[in-house]
């Protein structure tokens, strides 16, 4: 059985050296290429193609360089900053891959900040799990779950999050806490079969069961997974680091079972694949176990040579480690000077917020004082209001009964009693009792409206139509009066100065339409805009400036005083009641400059 599974793992093993030759082969077209090309967009997508290509075949530092030298170009010509993130993302990955941990947070840095600046959620998360990984293999397991939780969130706004749920289970499986990783692991693993689909997402959950397992002691079912990742390699072609760390862990499950040839074999192929990335760790790991497993042998030769690289590669991961301790010197260094500068920022925040409640409370101290003497002023110009106040009440009761006469025009009233003879004596009973009627409810309304300030807006113009329908029987089809009343309107809830519209309707009539040989139209219309009330008188008159000329051809016979009332009354009314309610007069005129008539729009504020 072992001997078979050597064979399949040789004939892997020439499959995959003849792709590698491929593969070096297009890496050769590539380098051509780039050696003719002029353009600098070429060059940077050509060295971007041949990193990829040096990846492929394990050659990290000329993939490396290929990117370097890209990011260069590609920043000298400050081409796409998406392209500059996917070059960072690469360098950083390579840094981590060969454990140069601080080179791989450097770049993975600035990845992170380009990727915030345009908004690139996927690059931000794989920026955090780099960072994450660079503080895994430098021992902080503490800040390297940090930013894998933090990359998970990122993450799940796009998919499962698995890359980040991946590197948790692993960094809980270096704290020893194998619970959790074995939690995480079994997350990523149905993410990756379900989801993704991907064969190295699920190799790479099946590596790590593999590691829980023989941490566990459970040898079979560690060296079955062991074994599954190692054919998935070969099959698929996955070309990652992970082999070596998978024929790492047979080797020493061998060992343990004393099967010393088998060990031997698989820490070999542990230590190739280690000396390809330049894993120094991996390579003491591999050599160390080999100069044991050989010495046991008593094949000192070997033992010695393996032990030789042991000692270079302690040494190489020395002065690594020492990088390391110097790189997380400046980071607690710098997070020193965070937060002694957060502690000024602090303090200075303390004392800006004192100065302000000591300004605020010598304002108060000095409005105070100054609030007793505005308020001793106030009593003074109060009474001095008060009396101002009484003054205007009487013109006002003055106004109003000066108005109430006006309305009650007695040539208006004359002619009403003359219009009623007329119609008794041509016998048309009929016209003259509904004349009189309309009448009477008129005058009654007159005098009920009369010791009252205010009315609702319905019952103003109730009076207004009984007066219109007086004026209409009187001048016959002469005079056309319209009624226009939105009806979303509740006129009932609206309070008006009383008897303030009638004067404007009269005043249409006889110096608008009366001296008008045809006559004419009221639209008397009302409509609600922005909180106010519009009431619209609105004639086909002669005008305003035609009408001042005939004005001592009707002196004599009607004299309208209830328009200069009204008005005095409305300015009278906005002192004692602080209304806002305003009169507008608009001469209307044809396009050849003829007077068209006259509009009334009088305001009342809702309240």
């Amino acid at each position: 059985m072992r001997c078979t599974t050597l064979i399949i793992l040789l004939s892997l093993c020439i499959f995959n050296t003849l792709w590698i030759n491929a593969q070096q082969t297009k890496i050769n077209s590539l380098r051509s290429d780039l050696a003719y090309a002029k353009e600098d967009s070429t060059k940077i997508e050509i060295l971007t193609q041949l990193g990829l290509q040096y990846w492929d075949v394990a050659q990290l530092d000329s993939s490396t360089q290929s990117y370097q030298h890209a990011l260069e170009l590609l920043q000298k010509n400050k081409h796409s900053m998406e392209h500059e993130l996917d070059l960072l993302s690469k360098l950083d990955y390579n840094a981590n891959v060969t454990g140069n941990f601080p080179l791989s947070i450097k770049y993975a840095t600035k990845a992170l900040e380009l990727s915030e600046r345009t908004n690139n959620n996927l690059q931000t998360a794989f920026a955090l799990s780099v960072i994450g990984r660079n503080y895994s293999g430098m021992g902080d397991f503490r800040r390297a779950l940090d930013c894998f939780f933090r990359a998970k969130k990122v993450f799940e706004t796009y998919e499962s999050g698995h890359w980040a749920i991946q590197n948790i289970a692993e960094t809980y499986l270096k704290m020893h806490k194998l619970d959790s990783a074995f939690f995480y692991n079994q997350k990523a693993a149905y993410i990756a079969d379900t989801g993704h689909n991907q064969q190295y997402m699920i190799d790479y959950a099946i590596r790590v069961f593999a590691d829980i397992y023989a941490e566990k002691s459970e040898k079979q079912l560690a060296l079955k997974y062991y074994n599954q990742f190692i054919s998935d390699f070969y099959k698929y072609n996955l070309n990652n680091r992970e082999i070596g760390h998978v024929y790492f862990g047979v080797a020493k499950l061998y060992q343990e079972e004393k099967e010393i040839d088998s060990s031997i074999l698989y820490a070999e192929k542990a230590l190739a694949s280690a000396k390809i990335y330049s894993d120094q760790e991996h390579i003491f790991n591999s050599s160390y176990l080999l100069y044991h497993l050989y010495d046991s042998l008593q094949i000192e030769n070997k033992a010695y040579r393996y032990y030789k690289i042991s000692v270079v590669a302690k040494e190489n991961m020395a002065v690594r480690q020492a990088q390391n301790l110097a790189f997380n010197e400046q980071i607690r260094e710098k997070e020193k000077q965070e937060a002694a500068e957060k502690e000024a920022a602090k303090i200075k925040l303390i004392i800006i917020i004192s100065a302000i409640i000591v300004s605020i409370v010598t304002f108060l101290v000095w409005n105070r004082i100054r609030q007793l003497r505005l308020k001793h002023k106030m009593i003074l110009e109060q009474k001095e209001t008060e009396k101002l106040k009484a003054k205007y009440e009487k013109d006002l009761i003055q106004l109003e009964a000066k108005a109430l006469r006006a309305q009650m025009n007695p040539h208006f009233i004359f002619n009403c009693l003359n219009s009623i003879k007329s119609l008794i004596n041509k016998n048309e009973n009929d016209k003259a009792a509904n004349y009189l009627t309309i009448f009477s409810k008129l005058i009654r309304t007159l005098f009920q409206n009369s010791d009252k300030r205010d009315v609702s807006l319905f019952e103003e113009i109730e009076t207004c139509k009984l007066y219109t329908q007086l004026e209409r029987m009187r001048f016959g089809d002469k005079i056309e009066f319209v009624f226009s009343i939105d009806e979303s309107i509740d006129l009932k809830d609206i309070k008006v100065p009383a008897l303030i519209l009638q004067p404007f309707i009269e005043n249409a009539i006889w110096h608008g339409l009366v001296p008008n040989e045809t006559g004419g139209t009221i639209v008397f219309s009302v409509k609600e805009t922005n909180g106010t009330v519009e009431c619209i008188i609105d004639d086909d008159g002669i005008g305003r400036e035609l009408s001042n000329q005939y004005k001592a051809q009707y002196r004599a016979t009607h004299e309208s005083k209830g328009i200069g009332m009204t008005q005095s009354r409305l300015e009278l009314d906005k002192l004692l009641n602080e209304r806002e309610d305003t009169i507008q007069l608009i001469d209307k005129k044809y396009a050849n400059g003829i007077a068209a008539g006259t509009k009334v729009i009088i305001t009342f504020k809702e309240k």
